[in-house]
This record gives C-alpha cells, structure tokens and sequence, in this order.
C-alpha cells in the first residue's frame, strides 16, 4: 500500500478527501510559484474560500496530542466563555494548505520545501461557520550556504473581514520548476 492510500484511511471530512496531497503530480508542479518567480511586495487575495465546519475543527483536534476539551467539546467551550467550539492553534496549518493550491503563496505545498520557522499571532479564534479569506504577502527573499529563503506574511480573515490570524513565515525553497523535476526524478532538490 502507498502513501497516499495509507493516508486516505485517515481522511473522514469532505475536505480531507477532495485533497490532492499528491504534491508531485505534474498539474499541481505546474500551477506552483517557484523561488525565482516570487515578486517581493507583491500582495494577493487568494481566490479560494475555506467555510469552517465543525468536522474541520474536530477531525483536526482528534489527530493532534492535544486533550483540551475547547476543541472538541462544544459545551464546555461554552462553559469557557466561548461561543462555541474553537479551532485548535494548529489548525492555521490545514487551513493554509486547503487555500494555497496554486498560484502566489503555493510555496507551502511545493516538493522539497522546508519550515525553518513561524510566528503566528492570533486576533480572534476560528470558529464554526468562519468563511476565511487569505492575503499573502512575500516580503523577503535571500541566498544563504546555496538555499533559497523567503519570508512571507500570511493573513487570514472571516467573512466580516475581521483579522483572525496574522503570520510572519519562513521557507527554504527549491529555486525554480526544474529543481522540483530533480527532486521528482529523486535528484537533488536544491541548488548547492
């Protein structure tokens, strides 16, 4: 059994399983946005929606070793003060992956990138019924020791255009489409 059909065991919600996490299938390779492409300034509204449901939140909640009932407990998110269950800090995470297929900000989802770091600072909680909106925001990009970095902010808002995420991100990228084809041919992925 393969990865990817190991990994479908685990998918219970609608999202999870319209997911291509397949990230070295050749349309997803095309529609990436490589190191040397990135334009630093340069802010997009990313085209596609995420409706926070509470299977979201919860199937989230249930794969992380995390036993606060906030996240999974509606009532006692109420007792919390709450209005609601809220989404776990980490669910940011699944949110960016779902809204960056393609296009400006794919870079979390190109093969052979890396996470060197983050700092998320959170304005409001996710709740139940959130439609979030993302603006993506590359700021910085350099060489160091033959890697290619680049620093971007991420902002996540709800549909009353209320901030709930901010994030200050750092990636060490492949440099271009043909870095990411070595990678697939099991070459190396960046340039030393």
């Amino acid at each position: 059994m393969g990865y990817l059909e190991e990994m479908a065991k685990y998918q219970k919600t609608e999202k999870q399983k319209s997911f291509s996490a397949d990230f070295l299938e050749g349309q997803q390779i095309e529609d990436y946005e490589f190191w040397d492409e990135i334009e630093i300034g340069k802010e997009t509204v990313v085209p596609f929606k995420f409706e926070v449901k509470a299977e979201d939140m919860m199937a989230y909640a249930e794969g992380v070793p995390d036993a606060n009932p906030v996240f999974y407990d509606e009532e006692y998110a109420r007792k919390c003060g709450y209005d609601g269950l809220v989404a776990h800090p980490l669910f940011i995470s699944q949110v960016l992956f779902f809204l960056l297929q393609k296009g400006h900000g794919s870079w979390i989802r190109t093969p052979g990138a890396r996470n060197p770091g983050q700092i998320f600072e959170w304005h409001d909680p996710i709740r139940v019924g959130d439609i979030l909106t993302l603006k993506n925001k590359g700021y910085d990009k350099w060489i160091k020791k033959g890697k290619y970095y680049l620093r971007y902010l991420s902002e996540l808002y709800d549909q009353d255009g209320k901030l709930k995420v901010r994030g200050y991100i750092t990636m060490i990228l492949p440099k271009s489409k043909a870095d990411v084809l070595r990678y697939v041919k099991g070459e190396r992925a960046l340039e030393a």
